[in-house]
């Protein structure tokens, strides 16, 4: 969804992750537009800024309707959002 749809409601996007079970095919329309998808081990993670409750559940409705079970539906913290998955969590071994 647009910034602009955001700045008008005064309502800043929180970023989210839908986990889902199975795969999804891009393009992604409705509310569903401008998620990145990640599939592997017959998961599908949609990351994407969500405006607000009206479009959560849009997108969650979506899903369900196309068949996806849902596994989880987090608000992603700063800190998440910055480190990519290849990464988190791996430790240097240094003191």
């Amino acid at each position: 969804m647009p910034d602009s749809f955001a700045g008008r409601r005064g309502q800043a996007p929180v970023r989210y992750r839908i986990v889902i079970r199975g795969e999804i095919g891009e393009p992604l329309v409705g509310p569903l537009e401008g998620m990145t998808v990640e599939s592997k081990g017959g998961e599908s993670a949609l990351t994407g800024d969500i405006v607000d409750q009206a479009q959560l559940h849009g997108a969650l409705t979506m899903l369900t309707n196309l068949g996806h079970e849902l596994i989880s539906v987090n608000a992603v913290e700063e800190a998440t959002r910055d480190s990519t998955p290849a990464t988190a969590g791996n430790s240097t071994g240094s003191p």
